[in-house]
């Protein structure tokens, strides 16, 4: 091999190497599972046994992920806002900090890759094809998480144990003393603080699906299922003085174990809770970590009669709370927005009974030179050897795999470009 052809190999291999990294970002609950370390809202270089750091030591491509939450999450991937910026430790990031030194992207005009737990909207649609032209969102279902109840009660020597309807009358304002629950005040007092997502969550949208599905309402009180928790509470008289909305799962968990006195309790993403070791509640005898899922394969179960495609959420019903979902006008006849039937997980057979179905989403135009990528970033969940590589999700996590009937060949055909 003469010396110009050997240069030529080595830059071949040096290209390969330094794939430019995929920016996403959005839903705070499958974050740990996502990149592992989630002390800052962004990470640029995922811990190696996470998804994205699996993702990357199986296809040589590296990803950053930036907690925005779901709602902010969906309108960078629109364009509502930009996908650069330095996704700071703030109250309420709004980008994906594809800008950060960390990143170092700075002329891409939109992210790889987003995820949410709250599903495409028909208003997240119409703001993606307002902003986007001809390109369509593209989601297909990832991971599943468990919604724990953290609390922190100093007198308590055991763990919390709630029932189904306890969780309602928490979070619907009829229980207002930690004595109603038949446990000791804690040391602040026997008020029930409690801790809400302030942004918009996919995490609450998870939360209220489960609350809509199982507490009894009426026609004028009931929860509604939504990706705002102030939405979903809206019919109820609540004691307004002792709730404190927060921005992201991390927050909240933090407010709940880390304030000055105790007495607090609020609901967050499982796999954040166990970051930071707060206390979580059982609830109907099931925890959030050890029981999430199957016991034996220790994945959700998402059958093919509970995926409908090109469907988006359209509002509740407006006696029950329950989310309605129909086809998306316009939408593209292939298979490419897949959304996972609310009623599929409001109320799982067995296992713990509060879950969130996260998304990863994508476009199907405008990806340039990383189109590529983006098709196994999107596939990553259904990659084995990329699943296989994976610590952060399965047993005892807080996160679940999916079995679900999505194909990467399916993936593939949906990003055009």
């Amino acid at each position: 091999m003469n010396k110009l052809a050997g240069a030529l190999v080595l830059a071949i291999v040096a290209s390969s190497a330094h794939a430019a990294i995929q920016v996403g970002g959005g839903a705070t609950l499958p974050a740990v599972g996502y990149v592992g370390t989630v002390t800052h809202r962004l990470n640029a270089s995922p811990d190696a046994n996470s998804l994205l750091g699996a993702y990357k030591s199986v296809t040589g491509t590296p990803a950053s992920y930036c907690q925005t939450g779901s709602g902010a999450g969906k309108n960078v991937l629109a364009g509502v806002t930009s996908v650069q910026g330095q996704c700071a430790d703030s109250p309420s990031p709004t980008d994906f900090g594809a800008a950060n030194a960390l990143v170092n992207r700075t002329t891409l005009t939109q992210p790889n890759f987003a995820g949410s737990d709250s599903p495409l909207s028909t208003t997240d649609y119409t703001n993606y094809t307002g902003h986007r032209g001809t390109s369509r969102p593209l989601q297909f279902p990832a991971v599943a998480g468990g919604i724990a109840i953290v609390y922190r009660n100093d007198n308590l020597s055991t763990q919390l144990s709630l029932t189904s309807a306890q969780v309602c009358s928490i979070f619907n304002g009829t229980t207002t003393k930690w004595s109603q629950l038949g446990v000791a005040a804690p040391v602040a007092g026997d008020t029930i603080k409690v801790v809400y997502r302030a942004d918009g969550s996919g995490t609450s949208f998870g939360f209220s699906n489960f609350l809509s599905a199982n507490c009894s309402g009426t026609p004028a009180a009931h929860f509604k299922t939504d990706q705002a928790f102030s939405s979903a509470v809206s019919l109820y008289s609540l004691p307004g003085a002792s709730w404190n909305g927060q921005s992201g799962n991390a927050n909240v968990v933090n407010t709940i174990v880390n304030s000055a006195d105790d007495g607090y309790i609020g609901y967050a993403e499982a796999a954040n809770a166990l970051a930071v070791a707060g206390n979580i509640a059982l609830v109907n005898g099931k925890d959030p970590a050890a029981d999430l899922g199957d016991a034996t394969t220790h994945k959700v179960t998402i059958n093919s009669a509970d995926v409908v495609y090109n469907n988006a959420i359209t509002g509740v019903d407006a006696n029950t709370g329950r989310p309605t979902f129909g086809p998306i006008s316009g939408a593209p006849t292939t298979s490419c927005i897949a959304l996972v039937k609310p009623n599929a997980y409001a109320t799982p057979a067995a296992g713990y009974p509060i879950v969130a179905v996260s998304y990863l989403l994508g476009s199907s135009e405008g990806n340039g030179a990383d189109a590529a990528n983006v098709r196994k970033l999107l596939g990553a969940p259904y990659n084995s050897s990329i699943v296989s590589a994976t610590g952060t999700i399965g047993a005892g996590t807080g996160l679940a795999f999916l079995t679900a009937p999505i194909t990467q060949t399916q993936i593939d055909g949906c990003v055009i470009n």
